[in-house]
């Protein structure tokens, strides 16, 4: 009987942790602070559809977009590489770092209700200081 319960302790806890990322990543990302003062540069046309466990953005600008920091909800970072044109780009939300290295709530096994809405994404461009807002379709 003691047995099952440790299995089912470590099915239930298992996928808990930040898949994929270094410590030193995690560090980097826990570190920054959101760029309340940064300038807004234009709206992009790029979808973010919470897909579970992950974002799908839909990109229907013209342009691939490179090397930014996605924000979510004003809290949670995360670096992404390319969001080519089209669909099939994902970011997964453990991916998604807060400043106390925790990452983006989301509904696990036993705690359905510890996950959270994104009502605002926002790619940043470190290397010129702009914002740029994303449509974000809300949750069903």
């Amino acid at each position: 009987m003691m047995r099952w319960v440790m299995i089912l302790i470590v099915l239930a806890t298992a996928g808990c942790g930040i898949d994929g990322l270094s410590q030193a990543t995690i560090d980097e990302l826990s570190s920054l602070e959101y760029p309340a003062d940064a300038d807004y540069g234009d709206d992009l046309d790029i979808v973010v559809v919470r897909k579970g466990q992950s974002l799908e953005l839909a990109n229907r600008e013209p342009i691939v977009v490179e090397d930014k920091l996605l924000w979510l909800n004003r809290q949670y970072v995360a670096y992404v590489d390319r969001i080519a044109i089209g669909n099939g780009n994902t970011v997964d939300l453990d991916r998604c770092i807060n400043r106390y290295q925790e990452s983006f709530p989301r509904n696990q096994w036993l705690h359905p209700d510890r996950g959270r809405p994104v009502v605002l994404a926002e790619l940043y461009d470190p290397e010129t200081g702009l914002k740029n807002r994303l449509l974000v379709q809300p949750q069903e």
